[in-house]
């Protein structure tokens, strides 16, 4: 037996330009609305070697690479830790805009110390849609006469896609708009230690993406063809439609080469799953083919080393495919009834509940795969109550994950019970019997979970928060200060209860960086009576060691791994509701189940 590397799932960008040119003559009514009786359907259905022909036999996915995205803005609000570069290209960039837009004193605004010009970059993920969100990086020019970025929030900025050509600048039209505070790289940084820290860090959700990214089906240059291209395209067709009143369709084919393809709904969190699926369809059978290969790929079901790429074919056929995936549920293999589980909840089955529960509690490499999977059962009554189950689990990535699978089903779950804080951040409160802990999020989007709703600190204490200070020196009663220039500014009395001091440094005015600064200095500090965990996140990308494999067996794939976990593809995880720790292990680090690197 051989290990296997769940990675992202492999993609291939076509090496050729689709051609917008139609083919002339018998076949160029494919693109006109006339009817296709005459398409030879047969030349798609099965390959030399006499199996069904795929999609992946016939195309390549394109425009499924994540896109570099720039821009230059005005940060403000800085405590005196700001100041103009005048040489610098972020400041004539933002120099520039400014006078564009007829803004009168563009240069003291730039010299003021509670401002600095910075630099904005971010990716943006393949299958976006509009409105979708990313992080953002904000970085201070080299050099830069601005001491710290802490505090400061950017105005709203342009980002363009920006690429050289022939060694000019060649910018493209506004792809998202960017703005929010800066939380900086290093909480705990200071001008003195480690003053690098200070001047780099993430706006978390700070960029809005302005318009969709489609993905491309691509025609391979010996299949292309314009009744291949109508085949592949009423393929997907038939197996995927979009409704909004009425039935959309998901591909459109535009020519010989070049279909465009929209990301279905139920797969809008697991692109890489959509691309599988997507390839792994028929492009022509008749039912008869179609019946009997379901009865082959249910006979490869059954086994480990050929389950996988089973489970996903019949998840490709859809509904017909259900009985055969059933069947893999009762197998003994764990492997088995994973791969089974999944695409029967994609499938909108109400069997796999339990089996996903349970080996996303057992199995650290299925994890996030089971958790996804039982976030798309949204009508399931028994996936619901098993994600409640799992809040409470001991481990802590899988209680947190369990918590972003229900808020994917259900943002206003009672048993979450969340709010948007002073309009900074999520914020949740579980009650749960397990050990508590305080959940924050360093990615994606600002977040704070509470998994123990009467959590207090330990007394006495003085934290920082920005330009907060709290005092909890007398027994029961904390005391939270805001700061500016002159002195206090407004203060609030609260008790000990965590809950509490985070709302009253929320309503003074505090952003989410503040408090994520409070929170990693009380555990630093001990004041924090539980657990600080930050992106515990179920992983992508671990290698699972199949059962009754060997540790020869297990190094065959070691350099494959390594080239995996490096891939840009897999370090950038398109819309995904499960972000793993960057850098290092999870919560559930064990043996032969290897974490993945992260961005």
């Amino acid at each position: 037996m051989r290990s296997l590397s769940f990675t992202s799932l492999p993609l291939f960008v076509s090496g050729f330009v689709c051609s917008a040119v139609l083919l002339s003559g018998g076949c160029s009514h494919l693109f006109s609305g006339k009817k296709d009786k005459d398409l030879p359907h047969e030349k798609l259905a099965e390959t030399e070697s006499g199996k069904t022909s795929l999609i992946s036999d016939y195309a390549v996915i394109g425009n499924n690479l994540p896109v570099m995205v720039r821009g230059f803005g005005l940060v403000v609000d800085l405590p005196g830790t700001g100041g103009e570069d005048p040489k610098s290209a972020p400041y004539a960039m933002v120099l520039d805009r400014m006078k564009r837009r007829e803004i009168p004193n563009a240069r003291e605004i730039l010299a003021r110390p509670s401002t600095a010009a910075v630099e904005i970059l971010g990716y943006i993920r393949p299958g976006v849609r509009e409105g979708d969100r990313f992080d953002v990086q904000v970085m201070l020019p080299r050099d830069s006469n601005a001491k710290s970025l802490r505090g400061g929030k950017l105005l709203t900025a342009e980002l363009e896609e920006i690429a050289l050509d022939n060694g000019t600048m060649r910018r493209s039209r506004t792809h998202a708009l960017a703005a929010g505070p800066i939380m900086v790289d290093d909480p705990a940084a200071t001008e003195t230690n480690n003053p690098a820290g200070l001047k780099k860090g993430t706006i978390l959700g700070g960029a809005v993406v302005k318009d969709a990214r489609r993905l491309t089906l691509n025609l391979k240059p010996e299949r292309k063809s314009v009744y291949a291209a109508d085949r592949i395209a009423k393929a997907v067709n038939q197996r995927f439609y979009q409704s909004g009143g009425q039935k959309k369709e998901i591909a459109v084919a535009k020519s010989e080469s070049l279909i465009m393809l929209d990301i279905h709904p139920a797969y809008a969190q697991d692109v890489p799953r959509y691309i599988k699926v997507i390839q792994s369809l028929a492009c022509y059978e008749t039912p008869q083919q179609q019946a009997r290969r379901i009865e082959r790929l249910q006979e490869e079901l059954q086994h480990a080393p050929t389950a996988q790429k089973a489970a996903f074919q019949l998840e490709a056929v859809g509904k017909a495919g259900i009985p055969a995936l059933r069947t893999g549920l009762q197998n003994a293999d764990e492997e088995v009834r994973f791969y089974a589980a999944v695409s029967l909840a994609y499938l909108e089955d109400g069997t796999p509940a339990k089996v996903l529960a349970e080996t996303a509690a057992a199995v650290p490499a299925f994890r996030v795969y089971c958790l996804h999977a039982l976030s798309v059962m949204r009508n399931d009554l028994e996936a619901e109550s098993r994600l409640r189950e799992l809040l409470h689990d001991p481990s802590i990535e899988t209680r947190y994950g369990a918590f972003r699978a229900l808020k994917a089903r259900n943002q206003f779950d009672q048993t979450i019970r969340g709010e948007t804080l002073g309009g900074q951040f999520d914020y949740h409160g579980i009650d749960s019997p397990a050990t508590p802990v305080v959940h924050l999020t360093m990615q994606k989007l600002p977040e704070i979970v509470l998994f123990g709703s009467a959590i207090r600190l330990r007394q006495p204490f003085t934290l920082d928060a920005g330009v907060f200070f709290i005092n909890g020196q007398t027994p029961g009663a904390v005391v939270v200060n805001r700061f500016v220039s002159s002195g206090v500014d407004e203060k609030r009395t609260v008790s000990d209860r965590l809950d509490e001091i985070l709302r009253a440094v929320v309503d003074l005015g505090g952003t989410y960086p503040d408090v994520v600064q409070m929170l990693r200095q009380a555990a630093a500090e001990h004041v924090l009576p539980c657990r600080l965990a930050v992106d515990c996140l179920p992983e992508p990308n671990r290698t699972y060691r199949r059962q009754g494999s060997g540790d020869s067996e297990l190094a065959e794939n070691k350099e494959e791994e390594k080239k995996a976990k490096q891939s840009f593809w897999s370090k950038l995880n398109p819309r995904n509701l499960f972000i793993p720790n960057p850098g290092g292990h999870s919560s559930d680090f064990t043996g032969d189940v290897n974490s993945s690197g992260r961005e």
